[in-house]
Order: C-alpha cells, then sequence, then structure tokens
C-alpha cells in the first residue's frame, strides 16, 4: 500500500517523538515566594557577637534595621547583638522586635 508524502513524514515525526522524546514537567523556575519570612514565624533570642581575636572582646557589627532605607534617619549604629539563626546583627531594643515581628520593618 502507498502512502503519501504527509503521511510518511508523519509517521516518522511520530515515531522520532516515540523514540527520542522524553515527558517533561513545566519547571516554574527558582523558589517559591515565602508569603511570611522566616524570621517572623519562629522564637528568636538575642545573643551576643561572637568574639574576634583580632578586635579581642569589643566586636560589634552595624545593626540591619538602623541601615534599612525606610527608616527616617539611616544610622550606622555598631551593637553587640545579633540573631544566630537570622545571622543578622540588631540593636538589642526596639531593632531586635521590630526585624521579627514586622513584615516591613
Amino acid at each position: 500500500k502507498e502512502i503519501t508524502s504527509l503521511q510518511f513524514r508523519t509517521n516518522l515525526m511520530r515515531g522520532l517523538l516515540e523514540e527520542y522524546s522524553t515527558l517533561r514537567c513545566p519547571s516554574k523556575g527558582g523558589r517559591p515566594a515565602l508569603d511570611t519570612p522566616l524570621r517572623l514565624t519562629a522564637r528568636h533570642f538575642p545573643s551576643e557577637v561572637p568574639q574576634t581575636t583580632s578586635q579581642g572582646s569589643k566586636t560589634r557589627r552595624h545593626c540591619k534595621v538602623c541601615l534599612s532605607s525606610t527608616r527616617k534617619s539611616k544610622q550606622r549604629r555598631l551593637t553587640k547583638y545579633m540573631c544566630v539563626p537570622c545571622n543578622t546583627s540588631l540593636c538589642a531594643v526596639p531593632c531586635f522586635e521590630e526585624y521579627h515581628t514586622l513584615k516591613h520593618y
């Protein structure tokens, strides 16, 4: 039985697709965005910034909330406190509480 050129090409494409095609699920790409940041869901407690040998007992870091762009007066305040799970330096009062309770601090 003779087949048309169109039938031949269709059969050829089906055969190639069956042989070499793999099913792929469409990827959304990247990590899914969390509605609530992790820093707002868990319990966090302030601890002192670990000492470094070069600075001795005066180890301090800049507070993340004080440097935030939403603050009226951006100040580079040094603090000796940090949140270990978040790996973020924060002033004990009020920045620590603001960072862990407000979505946009």
